[in-house]
């Protein structure tokens, strides 16, 4: 299913096959792809190997780079970041190898100070990443692709000293979210940066059909319900002040909120009591804005963050009709006993290699606000009775799902029975072929040598003629 190849250097382009998914060729022991779209969103590929493999003790971290093919096309590219050697309690020596996708070269770049100017999402990206490319070799460079996030007002943007790939994370994801994108057009690298991402599937996530396990987790760590509001460094009057204190007072609203330099949601703090945090806007100077802005954030304060893990069948592995699921994607997830259904992206799908078949996803990570949260707790309890009521009607539906969940299991464990005798019809094709080549180059030959034969009668009926003339 899926094909591994290592290349020596950027400049290999052949590069060595370590595992072929047919049967035949070189395997790896195991091997654990997770692709994200988490902060940065770097993929990750972690396998290991015997001393059978072509590659044991020959590879090097930064240096190697490494692709994944599967039958629609390359579907991850990167490098080794590191590797180990182990023997087992058995005696066998083993390889891991860790690998990061292109993202990562952005920590191979560091940042100069730049002063603070209005500046649009597009210009500030596009300024970093040429700062980037004028330090790293050719293969590395990432060139500006599309933008789709924006901010409705003018913002002033700068940077400190730093890697890249943290001033990105720091200025743009943290701050305005959205999803960074990297792809590849002509041998060149392009980071798009969006606002959306992935569509909308009708492909269900459910109980008995391609859903085996699944847990819901809320997350309230981010609760805050009064928030403190910093704007940017202020100017020291104090020269030599200025130059041997590191830290600086910064722009507050108190002179424009009743003395207070905070803003709090009373309904939270009715519920929850004073949960205090600082929310930074460094690039604000005026008081009214930094006010106004910190109210908008309030308002639109996300504060549970919900994540469903799941592990899944890849049914479109088993059947054409299903779709492969891809990360990025939107899928309706079902599951009365957990929650009522909600259409959630997959931000994390994790594969082992070996057994394509069972892959866990991480979907969601959408960040609800409390209101939200109670009204839809509310219609889960419904939801709930609801199932609860027809269950006790009938048991058959428990008979029913278990039927429907193991048909799912038996039609998994066929898929490495259909792929091997896939490559063996393959492998027979691929021989009656060469037979055909075979029986085709004789036929030519002896075709070639009637034409000789009959080249050759043709001039002996001639010499006779002439013979009997005489």
């Amino acid at each position: 299913m899926y094909r591994v190849t290592l290349f020596k250097d950027a400049h290999d382009k052949k590069g060595t096959v370590i595992h072929e998914p047919a049967n035949y060729g070189n395997k790896v022991n195991s091997g654990n792809l997770e692709l994200s779209l988490e902060g940065l969103g770097i993929s990750t590929f972690e396998f290991s190997i015997n001393v059978n493999n072509p590659i044991y003790r020959k590879t090097e971290p930064i240096i190697n780079l490494l692709t994944i093919s599967d039958r629609n096309g390359q579907l991850f590219k990167g490098r080794v970041a590191s590797i180990s050697n182990t023997m087992n309690g058995e005696g066998h020596f083993i390889e891991k190898i860790l690998c990061e996708d292109q993202k990562a070269f952005l920590y191979d770049s560091t940042q100069k100070y730049m002063k603070s100017t209005i500046m649009t999402v597009s210009q500030f990206l596009g300024k970093l990443l040429n700062e980037h490319n004028n330090q790293v070799e050719n293969y590395k460079k990432i060139y500006l692709g599309t933008v789709t996030v924006t901010e409705s007002e003018k913002v002033y943007r700068g940077s400190d000293y730093g890697k890249t790939a943290d001033i990105i994370k720091n200025q743009l994801l943290d701050r305005l979210g959205g999803y960074l994108v990297l792809r590849e057009k002509n041998g060149q690298l392009y980071l798009d940066y969006l606002a959306e991402y992935g569509a909308t599937s009708n492909t269900p996530l459910q109980i008995a059909r391609n859903l085996k396990s699944a847990s819901r987790e809320i997350d309230i760590s981010e609760l805050a319900t009064r928030i403190v509001l910093t704007g940017k460094d202020l100017e020291m009057d104090d020269t030599t002040d200025a130059q041997t204190n590191q830290f600086r007072p910064k722009t507050t609203i108190e002179s424009v909120n009743d003395g207070k330099n905070f803003l709090e949601d009373a309904s939270l703090v009715k519920k929850f009591g004073v949960i205090q945090s600082i929310v930074d806007f460094p690039n604000i100077t005026d008081k009214n804005t930094l006010k106004r802005r910190g109210q908008e954030y309030l308002n639109n304060q996300r504060l549970m963050l919900v994540t469903w893990s799941a592990e899944v069948i890849e049914l479109g592995l088993l059947d054409n009709r299903y779709e492969i699921i891809k990360l990025g994607n939107s899928y309706p997830v079902s599951n009365p006993y957990l929650y009522e259904k909600e259409t959630l992206q997959v931000i994390e799908k994790k594969i082992d290699i070996l057994n394509p078949q069972k892959i866990r996803l991480t979907i969601g990570s959408g960040k609800k606000t409390f209101s939200q949260y109670q009204l839809e707790y509310k219609g889960m309890q419904q939801t709930l009775e609801t199932v609860k009521t027809n269950v006790g009607a009938s048991s058959r539906t428990i008979d029913g799902l278990k039927a429907q969940a193991q048909q799912l299991e038996e039609q998994t464990a066929v898929i490495p029975q259909f792929e091997q005798s896939l490559n063996e019809q393959k492998q027979g094709l691929e021989e009656q072929n060469n037979i055909l080549v075979e029986q085709k180059e004789l036929i030519q030959t002896q075709e070639i040598k009637l034409t000789e034969q009959q080249t050759k009668i043709e001039e002996l009926f001639t010499l006779i003629k002439e013979l009997q003339k005489k």
